[in-house]
C-alpha cells in the first residue's frame, strides 16, 4: 500500500525545523533545486504549499515532505501538512546522518538539502508518518508533565534527606518545614495527573483494552504500560516484538568480523532509555515474585556464571518475543 503511494513521488522536500522558522529544499526534475525559509505557523505553511503548487506540474500527491524528529517544534508543520493530505516522513536525525556517509559542515539550509537527498536515496524504504489520535497526544503530554513533577520532587527531597546526617539538626528541621508544603503540593499534583490519565484511557475502548492486556503481565505497571502505549502509537508504528525489543535496547546484536573478531552479543546503546529502565525494573519485580523466573535467574547466574545484567536483558528479550 505504502510502496504504491511512493512510486509516484516526483518532488522531494527536505525540511529543517526550528522554533520560529523552517528551511526547505525542494528537489525535482533531475537537477532542479529550490531553497527557502518559512515561518513556523499555520498561515505561513499554507502559503508555502500554495507557492509549491505554482510550480509547473506540481501536485501534492506527487510530493513527499521529510524532516527530523524535533519534538514540539515540528508539530504545527506535521499537523498542517497531514490535514492537507500530504505525505510526510519523520525520521531520527541519526538515521539520516548515518545514511549519507561522510559529511562536513552544518547549517539549516545544508541540513534541509541533506534531508531531501535522504528522501531521494531511500524512497522505497521510507515509512510515512502515522498521525496519533488526540487521546494519545493528551496522554503523552500528561505523562511528560508527571515525569517532570517526579523529578522536581526528587530534586527537593534528596538533599533534605542527605542533610539530616551531616548538618545541624535544627537547621535540617527548619529546611524540611519550609519545603514540606511544596512537597505535599507536588505529591498531590502527581496523584491528580494519575487520576486524569486513568480516566482518559479508561473512557476509550481501544486504549483501555490495550492497557488491560499489558497490565495483566507481571512486572508491567501503569507507568510502563502507558509509555509502551504512547511510544508505539497504540502498537501501530511498532507492530512486532522484535522491533519493539530493538527500540527498547534489550535485543542483543552480534559483533563478528572474519575469524579474528568474535565478541559477545551485546545490546545497543541506541535505544529508548526511559522504556528500557522501566522494563528493567519490571524484570526485577518478576525475579522477586515469580518462583519460576527466580529459579531460572539463579541458575543462570550461579551455575552458568552469566552476568546479572545480561540475564535481565535476555529475560526481557525472551518475554517480548513470547508475549507477541
Amino acid at each position: 500500500m505504502i510502496e504504491s503511494k511512493l512510486t509516484v513521488i516526483k518532488y522531494f522536500i527536505g525540511i529543517d525545523v526550528s522554533k520560529a522558522t523552517f528551511n526547505y529544499c525542494l528537489r525535482y526534475g533531475g537537477g532542479h533545486v529550490l531553497n527557502g525559509k518559512v515561518a513556523n505557523n499555520v498561515e505561513s505553511i499554507k502559503e508555502f504549499v500554495i507557492t509549491l503548487k505554482e510550480i509547473s506540474g506540481f501536485k501534492l500527491g506527487y510530493a513527499i515532505f521529510g524532516m527530523e524528529v524535533t519534538g514540539v517544534y515540528g508539530l504545527i508543520l506535521i499537523n498542517t501538512l497531514t490535514k492537507m493530505k500530504a505525505k510526510v516522513v519523520v525520521e531520527p536525525s541519526m538515521r539520516i546522518k548515518n545514511s549519507l556517509g561522510i559529511i562536513r559542515g552544518k547549517n539549516d539550509k545544508l541540513d534541509a538539502a541533506r534531508i531531501a537527498r535522504y528522501l531521494i536515496k531511500n524512497l522505497q524504504e521510507l515509512k510515512l508518518w502515522v498521525p496519533r489520535r488526540k487521546i494519545i497526544d493528551e496522554l503523552s503530554s500528561l505523562s511528560t508533565l508527571r515525569e517532570r513533577m517526579v523529578k522536581v520532587g526528587v530534586i527537593i527531597t534528596t538533599p533534605l534527606n542527605e542533610d539530616t546526617n551531616f548538618i545541624d539538626p535544627a537547621i535540617s528541621a527548619a529546611n524540611i518545614n519550609l519545603c514540606n508544603p511544596s512537597i505535599i503540593q507536588i505529591e498531590h499534583l502527581i496523584t491528580t495527573i494519575d487520576i486524569k490519565i486513568k480516566a482518559l484511557y479508561t473512557n476509550d475502548d481501544h486504549c483501555n483494552r490495550l492497557m488491560k492486556i499489558m497490565l495483566s503481565v507481571m512486572g508491567i505497571g501503569p507507568v510502563t504500560a502507558l509509555q509502551m502505549l504512547i511510544h508505539t502509537n497504540e502498537f501501530r508504528s511498532i507492530t512486532n516484538a522484535r522491533t519493539f525489543a530493538s527500540y527498547c535496547g534489550v535485543a542483543p546484536f552480534e559483533h563478528d568480523s572474519g575469524t579474528s573478531v568474535k565478541k559477545r552479543a551485546r545490546v545497543s546503546p541506541l535505544a529508548n532509555k526511559r522504556i528500557k529502565s522501566l522494563l528493567h525494573n519490571g524484570v526485577r519485580t518478576c525475579i522477586a515474585n515469580d518462583p519460576e523466573i527466580k529459579a531460572y535467574y539463579k541458575r543462570r547466574v550461579q551455575v552458568d556464571k552469566k552476568n546479572k545484567m545480561s540475564i535481565g536483558y535476555s529475560d526481557l528479550y525472551y518475554t517480548t518475543h513470547s508475549e507477541a
